[in-house]
């Protein structure tokens, strides 16, 4: 009876000393800006900017997801702190060609090989790097940071308003930008082996345009979207999945002449399988606007 009673013991301990745990582990998260955690885990994948060390002062670095930061405040990621990003429109020059926004922001990506932290990047992570790459290729974005999850909030409406809440926000950058270029960007829901390929031994995540043609200017689109779809496939061969033309739907693509909705990869990809893909996905776009010009 004394064994038992000892055994009960031990078990009522543990199971105290769990829920302890538990409670203090949900109070250390819940302070934690995980969104800015993952930035700073991307960050440190995609940047492969040089630092100039000897300026450590004044120096300010870019980095690869749109914020700008001290150098100074970057060395406490050695220490494992918290950077606040500030998330502004810093670094958005006076008139982007390019605007990405993400209709689905909390859309993610596979947990299998994510990041250092075990949290799941998303198709909102996924635009930053997508304009780092286009700035590379001398092409200036500006990836849309207003929270589609506070606008439906605000306005007491579902997760079905979703395109309702980006239409909001394209207006508005609208008053202010004369973007030649639209993206949104998403994630398919389609699995592995559907969305991806490998090219010289190089694993992609497959992209598929979706262009609407439920409204009257959608021949401009498509025209857009079919060049940019057979010069990745003349590069990289079988990265795209083709051209889905949807008639119930506009996706906000009746706004700009030259508009795209992109699935790029699936809920298997990792995000380094969507970097590849959106490097080259970069450069196609870069070559085609270059081509058409800025006006």
């Amino acid at each position: 009876m004394n064994k038992f009673k000892t055994k009960n013991n031990k078990l009522i301990k543990l199971i105290f000393l769990l829920i302890i745990l538990f409670i203090i582990s949900i109070i250390f998260f819940k302070n934690l800006n995980i969104n800015n955690i993952l930035l700073k885990s991307l960050k440190n994948r995609f940047d492969n900017k040089i630092i100039n060390t000897d300026k450590i002062n004044t120096k300010l670095v870019y980095n690869s997801l749109n914020k700008i930061i001290d150098y100074k405040d970057m060395i406490k990621q050695n220490n494992n702190e918290i950077i606040e990003f500030n998330n502004s429109d810093l670094d958005i020059d006076d008139d982007p060609l390019v605007y990405i926004y993400n209709s689905h922001q909390t859309e993610s990506y596979t947990l299998r090989i994510s990041n250092d932290y075990s949290i799941s990047p998303t198709v909102f992570h996924a635009s930053f790097i997508l304009k780092e790459h286009l700035k590379n290729n001398g092409i200036s974005a500006l990836v849309e940071n207003s929270l589609v999850k506070d606008y439906l909030n605000k306005n007491k409406l579902s997760y079905y308003y979703c395109y309702d809440a980006t239409r909001s926000f394209i207006k508005e950058r609208k008053k202010k930008y004369n973007f030649k270029y639209i993206i949104d960007l998403h994630r398919d829901s389609a699995h592995y082996e559907n969305t991806t390929c490998e090219i010289n031994n190089k694993k992609y995540a497959r992209i598929m345009f979706v262009v609407s043609i439920k409204h009257k200017n959608y021949e401009k689109n498509l025209s857009f979207v079919d060049n940019i779809s057979k010069k990745l496939n003349k590069e990289y061969k079988g990265i795209t999945r083709g051209i889905y033309k949807r008639k119930d739907v506009i996706f906000n693509q009746d706004l700009y002449d030259n508009a795209t909705l992109i699935e790029v990869g699936g809920i298997d990809n990792t995000i380094e399988e969507v970097n590849n893909t959106l490097e080259v996905l970069a450069e196609i776009l870069a070559q085609y606007i270059n081509e058409k010009g800025v006006s």
